[in-house]
C-alpha cells in the first residue's frame, strides 16, 4: 500500500481475526471471516466474491510459508492471526506490516504424561520449623 493511498481516511482499516484455530483450519477459517466481513461490498457488487477468494488464497499462501515450512507446525498445533486490510478500488490489499500471529505448539500426550509422572515422584524440600 502506497504511502499516499488514503492520506484522508478516517476510520481505521478492517482487521481480520482468526481466534484460535488449529493450524489445519486457519486457511478455510480466514476465507470465511473475510466473506463474512465484506457480504455487504459483495452483495452490493462493490466487491467481486472471485477477489475475496484470490485475497483469501493470497494471505492463506503466505501464512502457509511462515507456519508450515519455517516454523514447522504440524497441523494440530494452534495459531491466531491478526492483520489489517483495506479496500482499494475492487481489491482486497493486505497490511501485511499488520501482521500479527500467536503460535502454540501442540505437546505429543507421552510426553506430558512423562513430565506428570517425573513431576509426582520429585520430593519437595520440606522447610524447617513448618
Amino acid at each position: 500500500m502506497g504511502a499516499t493511498a488514503h492520506l484522508y481516511r478516517k476510520a481505521p482499516l478492517p482487521r481480520l481475526r482468526t481466534g484460535t484455530v488449529i493450524v489445519g483450519y486457519y486457511a478455510q477459517k480466514i476465507r470465511k471471516i473475510l466473506y463474512a466481513q465484506n457480504r455487504e461490498l459483495i452483495k452490493t457488487g462493490q466487491l467481486g466474491a472471485s477477489e475475496v477468494a484470490r485475497a483469501a488464497g493470497e494471505l492463506n499462501q503466505r501464512l502457509y510459508v511462515a507456519l508450515v515450512e519455517r516454523l514447522v507446525l504440524s497441523k494440530g498445533d494452534i495459531v491466531r492471526v491478526e492483520i489489517n486490510y483495506d479496500i482499494v478500488g475492487d481489491r482486497v490489499v493486505w497490511d501485511l506490516g499488520s501482521l500479527r500471529l500467536n503460535v502454540y505448539r501442540r505437546v505429543d500426550p507421552d510426553t506430558v504424561d512423562a513430565a506428570l509422572k517425573a513431576m509426582r515422584q520429585e520430593k519437595l524440600p520440606v522447610e524447617a520449623g513448618g
